[in-house]
């Protein structure tokens, strides 16, 4: 008798619990960049290569785990943007914060309504490189920079506006793919990036100033639509991403999910 209604009250919290859980948006669309940025992102164009990379392995099980389908999609970066934005996509990824991401995308927010730190799925080292031979302003911290040095910086990227923001010296690039070879070519003396989103032959001939710059969060932002209608949805989908990132690439997640990770930019 004893197990029969220990197993109807289990019943009972099992039917809660599901009941209690969003249920799957349909349809649902999620982009991503159709350039590679390997290992997170593999492929070119509109398919992905087989192995994907982890991001779109991260995003496959955080589906999973909540018990959903999604289309995975790719677009260039521009088309990118403007489809998350217009509503066209409802996620995608992965994209570092600024005050004009801020109002155009939806990102987890903390008591304080700021972009929530502690469950931001991944942290690039952000660090200026250089052509080798080039040796760091003395005393370098990660932080002041003489003027005589011309900073390559992608435009409206977070990057640009961290650069700006500490006065640096700024020089314009339209594509991230453009900047290693405007760099090789004396386009500017250092360019601004995060040392995830550089291939090893990109990085070959290049060095890296040490300390870097800061670790810098990136999400998976939702459109406003989509946020405005799924809410309790959208939250579960980035936090389970964000365990799953965790799970998968521990060292772009360098701590349990709920916690901010040190020396992160703010």
């Amino acid at each position: 008798m004893r197990w029969r209604l220990g197993l109807a009250v289990w019943a009972g919290c099992a039917w809660t619990m599901a009941a209690a859980a969003p249920a799957c948006p349909q349809p649902l669309r999620i982009g991503f960049n159709d350039s590679a940025t390997p290992p997170g992102l593999m492929g070119q164009g509109t398919r992905f290569a087989d192995p994907p990379g982890w991001e779109v392995d991260a995003v496959r099980d955080a589906l999973k785990r909540l018990g959903c389908k999604g289309d995975l999609v790719r677009l260039p970066g521009r088309r990118l943007s403007a489809s998350l934005t217009q509503g066209g996509l409802d996620f995608a990824l992965l994209y570092g914060v600024t005050p004009e991401r801020l109002r155009v995308l939806r990102f987890p927010l903390d008591m304080q309504g700021r972009p929530d730190l502690a469950w931001a799925p991944v942290f690039g080292n952000l660090a200026l490189f250089a052509r080798a031979g080039t040796t760091p302003d003395a005393g370098w911290t990660g932080q002041r920079l003489s003027p005589r040095w011309r900073v390559g910086v992608v435009v409206g990227s977070v990057q640009e506006a961290i650069a700006r923001d500490r006065g640096w010296r700024v020089e314009p690039v339209q594509a991230m793919e453009a900047g290693v070879a405007m760099l090789k070519v004396d386009r500017f003396d250092l360019l601004l990036t995060t040392r995830e989103a550089l291939t090893p032959e990109e990085r070959a001939g290049l060095v890296e100033w040490s300390p870097v710059v800061a670790r810098l969060p990136y999400f998976m932002p939702a459109s406003p639509a989509f946020e405005q209608r799924h809410p309790g949805w959208t939250r579960a989908f980035w936090n389970e991403f964000c365990q799953a990132v965790r799970r998968l690439e521990p060292d772009v997640r360098p701590a349990e999910c709920g916690i901010v990770p040190p020396a992160t930019l703010r």
